[in-house]
């Protein structure tokens, strides 16, 4: 779940509820460990209140850091869906890889670079309010309080452009790797499976690694890196399933798949005829709705008839239930089916309609049909290695 605070450049930012969590994780961490450390003989609210403004600068830092990811992005023509900030950090949802090299290298580097920049502004704020709070002993601990607060953003800004430069994909460093190897092997695809198995390696280092500090009585260093290795071997195995399940339909048109015997509902058809001669006789979950010039209109689902107010909604027209055109996948026959199952599992959809060049409905493709594909060629690829080694 997450809650959209605000627009930057037209891009969605919203905070995960986990942030709640981390929030005051972070604050509590600063206000009783890191602040005192550093600067003791403060009083309980300022070590509080030094721990939530380090924390806000925290998550402004990435966001800093995750916003100039999309800017370039969409300075290349790449269109950015939302920023989400959640309890490991920060993620800019980007519509379309660019498999263009140095479009990808540059987009990647943007972030750690934003980080660095940022930890050298802090750093220079810290040495000015060092240089007053060691000359102005007389307001010395409010000093004392700022100079610790921008001692760590400079220290946390640090920290998240160098983790961000690890060599593990999904990562920057992983990113910027996988630019350098498709320029070496001239292959997108093979790149991205290379530089995700680097990433799933590096993520298993990081967890051997936590579990060392655990043994060693590091308890709490030893989770986070646990924590961080498996959410970056969680990223990485799903970049490396999706392009395994890339790589077997790869060069398949929509126009190859697509089910052309579908049937579809007219808008102006009630809602109580739609159960009674459709859901209930031919048990399909949804139907395309088209006008009488075989144009899609939009789509009806089950969820429209298992609302709460289901007998007021039973003379409503399909016209005012059904999902809006605009929401839905529509693509042309000659689209690869790549596409289609990128934009199906971006979507979080289970279908794409297929219209021809008069913008007339030609067919259907669902998820299944491409897994189901996909599941066909990996069986198929299996065989022939047993037959070549006969």
């Amino acid at each position: 779940m997450s809650l959209q605070i605000f627009t930057i450049k037209k891009i969605p930012i919203k905070l995960h509820f986990t942030l709640i969590i981390v929030f005051f994780l972070i604050s509590w961490t600063l206000a009783t460990g890191f602040m005192p450390h550093y600067y003791p003989n403060l009083t309980t609210s300022q070590y509080w209140m030094m721990g939530i403004i380090g924390a806000m600068i925290l998550f402004v830092s990435i966001l800093l850091h995750e916003l100039s990811h999309s800017l370039l992005s969409i300075r290349y023509g790449i269109h950015v869906n939302q920023i989400i900030l959640f309890i490991f950090g920060g993620i800019s949802d980007i519509k379309d890889e660019t498999k263009e090299f140095k479009k990808e290298f540059k987009i990647a580097v943007v972030g750690p670079i934003t980080s660095y920049a940022l930890s050298g502004i802090f750093w220079i704020l810290f040495i000015l309010v060092s240089f007053l709070n060691d000359n102005q002993q007389n307001i010395g601990n409010s000093l004392s309080s700022v100079e610790g607060i921008l001692l760590y953003s400079s220290m946390v800004n640090l920290i998240i452009g160098s983790f961000n430069l690890i060599p593990a994909f999904p990562l920057d460093g992983g990113r910027m790797l996988r630019a350098g190897l498709t320029k070496w092997k001239n292959d997108f695809d093979l790149a991205t499976g290379i530089a995700s198995k680097i990433g799933i390696a590096i993520s298993f280092g990081i967890i051997g690694l936590g579990f060392i500090a655990i043994l060693k009585g590091s308890f709490l260093s030893g989770f986070w890196l646990i924590i961080i290795g498996w959410f970056i071997n969680s990223g990485a195995q799903t970049y490396l399933d999706q392009n395994e399940l890339s790589t077997r339909i790869k060069g398949i048109k929509l126009r190859e798949i697509m089910n052309i015997n579908f049937i579809a509902v007219n808008p102006d058809l009630k809602m109580s005829e739609l159960i009674r001669d459709y859901f209930n006789v031919y048990w399909k979950s949804a139907f395309p709705v088209i006008n009488d010039d075989k144009r899609l209109v939009g789509m009806i689902t089950t969820d429209a008839i298992s609302k709460k107010n289901r007998i007021e909604n039973e003379d409503k027209k399909v016209s005012e239930m059904m999902i809006p055109l605009s929401e839905l996948i529509v693509m042309s026959p000659d689209k690869e089916v790549n596409d289609a199952l990128k934009q199906l599992f971006r979507k979080r959809m289970s279908r794409v309609f297929i219209e021809d060049k008069e913008s007339q409905l030609v067919g259907l493709v669902s998820k299944s049909d491409i897994l189901h594909l996909a599941q066909e060629r990996k069986e198929f690829l299996q065989s022939s290695k047993k037959w070549k080694s006969l």
